[in-house]
């Protein structure tokens, strides 16, 4: 798969910014973006899967615990 940028989009990469380009041939849209801005969204994505996954358990714990101890 080749991608032709526009002047504008190749001047919105450079300047750190997301381009959204249509691509019938693997679905849909996909975004273009510097691999550094990728990897720091990456790390935010990666940080609140974990923050949920912990807030989950301390739920699912405080539930046990209620059920173990009633009033």
């Amino acid at each position: 798969m080749s991608i032709e940028l526009t002047e504008a989009q190749r001047q919105a990469v450079r300047q750190g910014e997301a381009v959204r380009l249509s691509a019938p041939e693997v679905g849909g849209e996909v975004v273009l973006l510097r691999a550094e801005e990728y990897d720091s969204i990456r790390e935010l994505l990666d940080d609140e899967k974990q923050q949920r996954a912990f807030r989950e358990a301390g739920v699912r714990s405080a539930v046990r615990w209620l059920k173990d101890n009633p009033y």
